[in-house]
């Protein structure tokens, strides 16, 4: 979940603030560069208009080229700026600063001037940016020549660069100012998210006891009320079917020792060949489903929670050791080598009739399915904080699609050795009271291992 939802919500928070923000500083950035170079621009007209209004009295048409230089020079400019006076042919006639540019009839300013067109232009003298802007002189309509102001680009250029970086370092503060928020909304989503999906995989797996805390009346509100209802039916229908079976089971029993104990009986006094055979079926038969009932009561037991365990220091060594040898007289009348392995002394809180009970189970259906001269081994060993007891066996193994439903209730495998189809289902409840875990590995052809998994306590 970490690196799903939550991620794509903070990705998708984010873009969409980064986007924002990249426009808006775009925008700003733009809007703050027109304002200063059209400032400077619009102060330099004004000089260039205000020199002409000065002199509009005094400019006399004969004498105003030779006369230009002590007009610049009376002039007090507002501006740090070069000023020129230019004639209709584009010379420089007036200079407050020495150029070597006499000429100027080529640059766009000037031509639009002498147009009558006040005009402006960038250049580049030295490697400093400059900015030109040029004001006709006109006397009746007339053009006398133009003025034109000069001034550098880089005081403007620093500061805009300093409103940029201004800009720039608000915009990183509130993108992170963004990935904070974002995060803490995504979690405001996602942990909700991740509280329903633990109780949904708890009660996908049986546990239909367990409920989901509602924080918010919002649509994860309202899923967490459906799982509740859900899990509160299933629990209802569960325990119905529970103590149904129970009933089923404890009714069943007693019939079914009465046609048993007929059948021994009748069998006793039989002497026809064919009525002993039929009545030896009555009697197995009976047994089978005195075995299917029992398997039936203890999973009904152990899935309402009827079955109290008591927990006790067990050393798993000596409690393997023990159904190992007990099932070792029935491994060597099938030809199958037997094995077990102890790495470490390991010890757990456990019940230990039912946890022999899990052992006996897991080691008898390794026996089922492996053949003559095949191996099983019992392995013991450490894995971090728990105790990992392995059953392989060399058998055929189990089909893929097969391997994830073993473990259900009345699940059979295709062939003859299957039982009721209960005894992995029993294992698995009696495991999940002990806080353990139960998973098997297969490859057909190959073989099964058996994993079980238990809290461990570590001899000191």
């Amino acid at each position: 979940m970490k690196s799903g939802i939550t991620t794509r919500l903070v990705w998708s928070y984010l873009l969409l603030i980064i986007l924002t923000v990249l426009m808006f500083e775009l925008f700003i950035l733009t809007a703050l560069r027109f304002y200063y170079v059209n400032g400077v621009k619009d102060t330099l007209l004004d000089q260039g208009t205000m020199f002409t209004s000065f002199y509009e009295q005094t400019i006399n048409k004969e004498t105003f080229l030779t006369e230009a230089p002590i007009l610049l020079q009376r002039y007090n400019l507002f501006v740090d700026a070069q000023v020129q006076i230019i004639d209709p042919k584009g010379e420089v006639v007036a200079d407050t600063h020495k150029s070597d540019n006499k000429n100027l009839k080529t640059s766009e300013d000037v031509i639009s001037a002498l147009n009558g067109i006040p005009g402006s232009s960038y250049s580049v003298s030295n490697g400093e940016k400059l900015m030109s802007v040029t004001q006709p002189i006109k006397l009746d309509n007339n053009i006398l020549g133009a003025i034109r102001l000069t001034t550098s680009m880089e005081q403007i250029n620093s500061t805009f660069k300093q409103g940029m970086v201004l800009l720039l370092s608000i915009g990183c503060f509130v993108i992170v100012l963004a990935t904070c928020i974002s995060y803490f909304l995504a979690n405001t989503i996602t942990k909700p998210l991740k509280m329903i999906t633990v109780a949904a995989e708890q009660m996908a797996s049986g546990r239909f006891s367990v409920r989901i805390s509602k924080k918010n009346n919002d649509e994860l509100g309202k899923l967490a009320d459906t799982l509740n209802y859900m899990a509160e039916e299933v629990e209802s229908h569960e325990r119905l079917k529970n103590e149904f079976i129970a009933s089923v089971s404890h009714e069943l029993r007693t019939p079914l020792t009465s046609v048993k104990g007929w059948a021994i009986t009748l069998h006793s006094m039989a002497d026809d060949p064919f009525f002993q055979e039929g009545l030896d079926i009555i009697s197995n038969e009976s047994d089978r489903l005195s075995f299917l009932l029992g398997d039936l009561l203890d999973l009904s037991n152990l899935s309402a929670g009827n079955v109290k365990y008591s927990f006790e220091t067990v050393s798993l060594n000596d409690l393997l050791h023990q159904v190992v040898n007990q099932l070792r007289p029935r491994a060597e009348r099938q030809g199958v080598h037997l094995k077990e392995k102890y790495e470490e002394t390991l010890e757990t809180k456990a019940d230990i009739n039912r946890l022999k009970q899990v052992f006996i189970n897991i080691i008898d259906n390794a026996l089922k399915f492996t053949p003559i001269n095949g191996e099983i081994l019992v392995l013991l060993k450490a894995n971090e904080s728990c105790a990992q007891i392995q059953v392989s066996d060399t058998g055929a193994g189990i089909p893929m699609e097969e391997l994830q439903l073993v473990k259900g209730k009345f699940f059979k495998g295709k062939t003859k050795a299957s039982g009721t189809g209960l005894g992995l289902s029993i294992c698995q409840e009696i495991i999940n009271a002990h806080d353990g875990t139960l998973n098997l590995m297969s490859e057909v052809g190959q073989g099964t291992t058996a994993e079980i998994k238990l809290p461990l306590i570590k001899n000191t």
